[in-house]
């Protein structure tokens, strides 16, 4: 199917966030091989200047005009009941390689997407220029200060929650998240009764295909906000445009207000969570991925 000259365009524009952050890699290993102390000052620098920026409506609506979800195929956002318009978090599954479930939808209007203050990781922000671009279109930090400030003054707010970990999981044609030990994100919800989304995007894990050994080391690696993905396409670094991307919003889970929750709160809850996330999956997958099991790791 041919693509629009306009998507071509800002796909590739996309790719600018990769580039970046390839760049800032390779300063990095610049700078520890070479003792090149100039690194130093170009990423304090650089940083600095990234912290007084902030989003952007201009540079959103240019992203916008290239309608990029149209690179891919089939794009469809599914929600399972109407979400609440505050005091929600929507918790996005698989990370895969771009995050295009969250990051993508960005570009779909009239969803609850538009009603959403995207966080993403303080690595991820900061990032010399790659960091800029991501705060730019209006991504936020998920650092416990926003993130308290926000759900404190009933915002909607969408999180990756298997971060980098559940990124190294990513293997072409298996569905994987990565749950069992983030915990964090249900302590802050409890604290203000907020209403948890888990969200699955069906065919993130096939835009890519991924190195798949040593995975032990690699996810050790992400310990220390190290990339531990090794990736391609037909494309290199462009996502495979002939898939399906279906996200689909699954039912709300209702926290209860408890301004310190217990270690068993915590538990309890988190458990709720992955039935749940386990619940959109089974009832969605028979149509988006059939006889591809859910792997909780």
């Amino acid at each position: 199917m041919a693509k629009p000259l306009k998507v071509l365009l800002g796909t590739c524009f996309f790719q600018f966030w990769i580039l970046f952050m390839g760049l800032a890699g390779y300063m990095s290993y610049r700078l520890i091989i070479y003792r090149e102390s100039w690194n130093i000052v170009l990423f304090i620098v650089t940083m600095f200047l990234q912290i007084k920026y902030v989003k952007s409506e201009t540079y959103k609506k240019f992203q916008l005009w290239f309608n990029i979800m149209e690179w891919f195929d089939k794009r469809e956002i599914v929600e399972m009941e109407k979400p609440k318009k505050s005091n929600s978090m929507f918790c996005f599954h698989p990370h895969g390689i771009y995050s295009m479930g969250m990051v993508h939808n960005l570009y779909t209007k009239n969803t609850f997407f538009e009603n959403l203050v995207v966080l993403s990781s303080r690595f991820a922000l900061s990032i010399p220029f790659s960091g800029l671009l991501l705060t730019l279109f209006g991504l936020e930090g998920v650092h416990p200060e926003n993130l308290t400030k926000l759900l404190k003054k009933g915002s909607n707010v969408g999180i990756m929650v298997g971060g980098f970990e559940e990124a190294t999981l990513t293997k072409y044609g298996e569905n994987r998240v990565y749950i069992k030990e983030r915990k964090g994100f249900i302590k802050y919800a409890l604290r203000y009764g907020t209403t948890i989304y888990p969200v699955y995007t069906f065919g993130e894990n096939n835009m890519f295909y991924t190195y798949n050994g040593f995975q032990s080391l690699r996810l050790w690696l992400n310990k220390f906000k190290l990339i531990g993905t090794i990736y391609w396409s037909r494309f290199l670094t462009v996502p495979e445009p002939h898939i399906e991307m279906i996200t689909v919003c699954g039912k709300g889970i209702e926290l209860p207000k408890i301004e310190n929750p217990s270690k068993e709160d915590i538990d309890k809850y988190h458990q709720i969570y992955i039935q749940g996330l386990k619940d959109l999956y089974d009832i969605n997958a028979p149509k988006y991925a059939p006889k591809v099991p859910l792997q909780i790791f």
